[in-house]
């Protein structure tokens, strides 16, 4: 009788350890690691009012849309190109990223002091948070777009240059003095970071649209923060700047903008980071 019970014990499952659970399939067959190169996503180019049969047709002229073409270009050529995966190497041996180019997941809202609060990461506020913070402080702002708007500029186009939003907004609000501006950039120039307003009056570039505005912002300090930059469109079509900053690479904190992004500006970095503080305890 002991035996036959012994036995049913061992054959009915979830009995004792022999009870099986399945395996994951997660555990058993390494996903496949695409070595197509990273594209961005459709909606830049709906933003910029580019649809899929103007692929063809002659470039638009303006730098924002320029560019927006451009992303759409090299999205339809890379969609025609087989996709090549190393599934069947051991992961081992599959090709490492670049290091210097890698886009960041972790996402944060830690500021740190002293400047000492990292550049590279993807913030996790909203852009409902950056809006209401300079709202809340200058209700009257002389932006081009509505400061919802403008922020979920700030978002978008961080994230996707590995970039943290808040930090790029609090930088635009101390460029702009909470989008009041007086000093020699004007609203309507859609320069939110004083590229190429060098002093003496120099007032800077002007971008045709704010969205063209935030990304030469984001994309001037994709060349401070990375030797190789992480998104295709991040490079000279976008700031006209890109190339003047040498080293490339040279800021990992916000620190390290002293004296780079603003000369003298000795504590530029860690004015900076008290607003963006400011931003993620409001």
């Amino acid at each position: 009788m002991l035996v036959t019970m012994a036995v049913v014990c061992f054959l009915a499952p979830g009995c004792g350890g022999g009870a099986s659970t399945g395996a994951d399939a997660s555990a058993t067959t390494a996903p496949g690691v695409s070595t197509t190169p990273m594209v961005p996503s459709t909606a830049a180019t709906t933003a910029s009012g580019v649809a899929d049969d103007e692929i063809g047709r002659p470039r638009p002229r303006s730098l924002h849309e320029r560019v927006m073409a451009e992303h759409r270009l090299r999205q339809a050529a890379t969609a025609h190109q087989p996709t090549t995966t190393t599934s069947a190497l051991p992961l081992k041996q599959a090709a490492a990223p670049n290091d210097s180019a890698a886009v960041p997941t972790d996402s944060t809202v830690v500021v740190l002091t002293e400047g000492q609060t990292p550049l590279r990461g993807v913030w996790s506020g909203t852009a409902e948070r950056l809006a209401a913070h300079l709202s809340t402080i200058c209700p009257s702002s002389s932006f081009t777009v509505p400061v919802l708007d403008l922020a979920g500029y700030y978002v978008r186009y961080s994230a996707e240059a590995g970039l943290r939003a808040d930090l790029l907004w609090a930088q635009m609000i101390h460029e702009t003095g909470y989008g009041m501006y007086g000093g020699s950039v004007a609203p309507e120039q859609n320069n939110y970071a004083g590229i190429g307003a060098t002093g003496g009056g120099e007032p800077g570039i002007s971008f045709p649209t704010a969205e063209a505005g935030v990304m030469a912002h984001v994309a001037h300090m994709v060349a401070y923060v990375y030797e190789e930059s992480p998104t295709a469109w991040a490079n000279v079509t976008a700031d006209p700047r890109f190339d003047f900053v040498n080293p490339r690479g040279a800021a990992n904190v916000l620190a390290d903008l002293n004296g780079r992004w603003a000369v003298p500006g000795s504590t530029y970095g860690q004015s900076i980071e008290r607003i963006a503080l400011a931003i993620n305890t409001y």
